[in-house]
């Protein structure tokens, strides 16, 4: 049984995003016959030794480190969280070279943070290097601003840390550069790549998945009823345009039988939806349901039929691949993540130019749909096919029989 240690800054067990994915990477690998060390911050420890005492994981050992209070204290906002992060990643590169000489690891993968300008200080152990899968090269299109609110302001610091960070920040210069592996979630990040990395290897894979028992076992037929049911599901953070959702959807026929649920209660962009429901006139036609508990989400994928989302910025947004794990189409936008999870045989995707273009092109997009009930439901299928090849299983199965014996040597990873 070999070992490899994982680098993976934000790691949680029952918890989505940067912290499940994480989990899933330290649990289900080691779950795959490798016997996994897992670096991740000392907050953590309250709530992972539980779930390691259960004793599901005998394979997975999981290291801690800690940082100073004051700069615990200033991880609430965006300078202090990359230098929270840029600061415990170098204390676990110095970690992990002592872990090496104890345990002789086979490969290091670095998997959170995903974004690729924070870099990884993990090259330093002098082991195989994987860092992926990353994004962070997606920017907010300019001509959307007003979506933000004032929120806008933000978004362009959040945009210029990034730049800077890319030319002052040594974790990203040598990690991309000097990586065995580079694994890039989307095309915008992948330019950036390029300019470093040119003629040396860089793959391609999403960096969100579904857990097996988010799956259901089958694609949901649904019957087209005379209500066609729209959902849009996620924090209400400015980048996520719930304002662009609303309005679009206040230029679909009103004539038509075509409803909007909207979950999701907790972000900046809460204390507008009110404001936007009567700006827009949709009140009496947009149900705004607030924040639920997670299985209830995913009965509102299983009652609803079609996805709605509007992102201005994302990597790889996990309520679309969800939504299309339960057949739903989407309409969205030709941006980002998004663009890469969607095709024209799982949904409608609009190019963004001007907003009164976009906003015209969701809404017409939105009434296809109802008019053409039998190329939603085939939709619907596809993207469900689509959604099983993301499934954390068949990811996991990727890195252990192709990535990672391209790495160390095909010879080493079949003791395994």
């Amino acid at each position: 049984m070999k070992t490899i240690l994982l680098s993976a800054y934000a790691c949680l067990p029952n918890h989505g995003s940067e912290e499940g994915n994480g989990w899933n990477y330290a649990t289900l690998l080691s779950e795959a016959g490798l016997r996994v060390h897992c670096i991740t911050q000392e907050n953590f420890r309250d709530r992972i030794e539980p779930a390691l005492a259960a004793g599901h994981y005998p394979n997975l050992t999981m290291h801690y480190v800690a940082l100073p209070n004051w700069l615990n204290k200033a991880y609430g906002n965006m300078v202090g969280l990359y230098m929270h992060y840029l600061y415990w990643q170098w204390k676990a590169a110095a970690k992990a070279r002592k872990l090496d000489a104890e345990h002789d690891f086979a490969l290091v993968h670095h998997v959170t943070y995903s974004s690729i300008q924070l870099g990884s200080f993990m090259y330093r152990v002098g082991k195989p290097f994987l860092f992926g899968p990353v994004g962070g090269g997606q920017q907010a299109p300019v001509a959307f601003r007003r979506y933000f609110g004032p929120y806008w302001s933000r978004e362009k610091i959040r945009d210029v840390v990034s730049q800077v960070l890319s030319f002052i920040n040594p974790g990203f210069f040598h990690t991309v550069n000097v990586a065995d592996q580079v694994l890039i979630s989307n095309e915008d990040t992948m330019e950036m790549a390029r300019v470093l990395r040119k003629d040396k290897p860089l793959g391609r894979m999403l960096d969100a998945g579904l857990t097996t028992s988010f799956m259901p076992t089958e694609a949901i037929r649904r019957q087209p009823g005379p209500t066609m049911n729209l959902l849009w599901v996620g924090r209400m953070l400015p980048r996520k345009g719930i304002e662009l959702t609303i309005e679009a959807f206040s230029k679909v026929d009103k004539t038509l039988p075509i409803r909007l649920t909207i979950v999701g209660g907790q972000g900046e962009m809460a204390e507008f939806v009110p404001g936007y429901l009567e700006t827009y006139d949709v009140a009496d036609r947009v149900d705004w349901v607030g924040h639920v508990p997670y299985d209830r989400v995913k009965e509102y994928f299983r009652e609803s039929d079609v996805f709605f989302f509007t992102s201005l910025r994302d990597s790889c947004p996990m309520q679309v691949m969800e939504a299309m794990a339960y057949s739903m189409p989407v309409v969205t936008l030709a941006l980002h993540g998004q663009n890469e999870l969607v095709s024209e045989q799982t949904g409608i995707k609009v190019p963004v130019q001007t907003p009164e273009q976009v906003v015209n092109d969701l809404a017409r997009g939105i009434e296809w749909l109802y008019h053409h009930p039998a190329e939603r439901q085939q939709m619907g299928q596809t993207a469900y096919e689509t959604a099983q090849q993301q499934v954390w299983s068949n990811k996991i199965k990727r890195f252990t029989d192709e990535i990672y014996p391209s790495l160390v040597g095909e010879k080493v990873m079949n003791n395994v």
